[in-house]
């Protein structure tokens, strides 16, 4: 009888296993797709951004190169060029919507938003940044 006790156990715990819930794999959430960054032209950067009306604008030209020897020429207004110390930028294309460029220690980027709306960033070495949102200012 001891023997048969043994055996219906041990049968027992074999079983088990195989009468467990199946094991079903967690659902796989495929990534969303990347949101594909706009690809601006050159003149669509260049003209006039400012933050308000009545705050001077920040001016955009580019040179005549084309390729990697292109060049956005920005003119910044005298009430943040007092406060960074640089009153003119020559940026290069960083991505399709962005431009960087560093004057001694200080770095702007311009990323446009929308043809008619971007951001300017302007950091410092030593820490100091200004961080304007701009908006499209041709007459």
């Amino acid at each position: 009888m001891k023997h048969i006790l043994l055996c219906s156990a041990v049968l027992g715990l074999a079983a088990a296993p195989a009468m467990a819930a199946p094991h079903t794999a967690a659902p796989t959430q495929t990534p969303a797709p990347a949101q594909a960054e706009t690809n601006y032209p050159t003149a669509t950067f260049m003209g006039a951004w400012t933050v308000r009306a009545e705050v001077p604008a920040f001016t955009v030209a580019g040179n005549k190169a084309l390729g990697p020897a292109a060049r956005l020429l920005v003119s910044v207004p005298e009430v943040f060029a007092v406060t960074i110390g640089e009153s003119r930028f020559s940026l290069a294309r960083k991505s399709g919507a962005s431009w960087s460029g560093t004057q001694h220690d200080t770095t702007m980027t311009m990323t446009l938003i929308s043809p008619n709306a971007g951001h300017i960033l302007i950091t410092n070495t030593n820490g100091h940044k200004v961080d304007v949102p701009v908006y499209r200012n041709d007459p």
